[in-house]
């Protein structure tokens, strides 16, 4: 008697920033809608997974969602990441998902998971069914000569998505020829929202060609240089002084990334019930976005994650805090 088919799993790599969760969301959404089970795998270089929150807060019908934070998948997270596919494998059939996200964090390589289906303990029962790369046209170009973990995370891709094309096209056709020069056996979509033009390739039906001889995964870990700062708020922040701090951050190191979850002072809660934003920094712009309640109906916690390398922690800290403004007859925590 023939066992279960084998979980698919997608890996969805690339840099800090590019929108790899807005994809994510968007692969979700398909699965979901074609009547699939999926679920989704998401690492976070910090100690809370914002991703996780955004991810829940648009897809509560999920098979699965799990997030592993602090480390990498592609190490120190491993063992995690094979317990995972191992339990959702061993579920019943009628919950048993069929095909599994799993996003790297953007300062992973994504080398060492190629080689997922051949673990003893998920062999036969796993297969890889593409590695999706998403990459962000408004990153300077040279960064696919200058940036050798991007090339990495390109080179190793079966599709290449080209994000935010539409907010400058220009960069999105010099992205595209740079691409095409230097990849071009791998296909590439320009998406908008995350969102591929109907007939692009499908990103499950990837072509993931054996490793270049000689290649192996960089010796210690990616991220070796860079630093998470988190910082959970108690109080709504005030966005003007939010804006202020992300688009002209202290000097001190460079600020790589910046994501969160909060809620803002004077502003209402809308018409579905929460009062939870979403803020995103990347490739120097700030986006922020209505976050609606979790799956459970309950409001995210709110905090602030912040990847980069040299930065002060005890600036940054409090910063942070400062953004805080507590209704009257409330204090906020004293950073010391």
């Amino acid at each position: 008697m023939d066992g279960p088919a084998p979980l698919e799993i997608l890996i969805v790599t690339g840099p800090l920033g590019a929108g790899k969760t807005t994809a994510v969301n968007r692969l979700l959404k398909a699965e979901v809608e074609a009547g699939r089970r999926v679920a989704v795998l998401i690492n976070e270089f910090g100690a809370i997974s914002v991703d996780g929150t955004l991810v829940d807060a648009e897809r509560p019908e999920l098979a699965g969602l799990q997030n592993l934070v602090n480390g990498c998948v592609c190490c120190s997270l491993r063992d995690d990441v094979i317990a995972t596919l191992g339990a959702w494998c061993d579920q019943p059939a009628c919950r048993r998902p069929e095909r599994v996200v799993l996003e790297t964090t953007g300062l992973a390589d994504p080398t060492d998971l190629l080689d997922l289906e051949h673990e003893p303990a998920l062999e036969g029962r796993l297969r890889l069914a593409g590695l999706l790369t998403v990459i962000s046209c408004l990153a300077p170009v040279d960064h696919l000569k200058t940036k050798p973990l991007l090339h990495r995370q390109a080179a190793l891709a079966s599709l290449i998505h080209l994000t935010k094309a539409d907010l400058d096209p220009s960069a999105a056709v010099a992205w595209e020829g740079e691409l095409r020069s230097t990849f071009r056996q791998i296909p590439q979509v320009a998406t908008r929202h995350g969102l591929a033009p109907a007939g692009s390739p499908d990103p499950w039906l990837g072509d993931v060609r054996p490793l270049p001889e000689g290649w192996a995964a960089p010796d210690g870990p990616s991220f070796a240089a860079a630093r998470s700062i988190t910082l959970r708020w108690d109080h709504p922040v005030d966005p003007a002084a939010l804006e202020a701090l992300l688009l002209a951050p202290p000097p001190e190191g460079e600020l790589l990334r910046a994501k969160g979850v909060c809620a803002f002072a004077g502003w209402a809660a809308r018409h579905d019930g929460s009062d939870r934003w979403a803020f995103q920094l990347a490739d120097g712009r700030l986006e922020i976005s209505p976050l609606p309640l979790g799956s459970d109906g309950t409001a995210p916690a709110c905090a602030a994650v912040v990847i980069g390398t040299g930065l002060g922690v005890a600036r940054w800290k409090q910063a942070l805090r400062e953004l805080e403004r507590p209704p009257q007859g409330q204090r906020r925590k004293v950073f010391l």
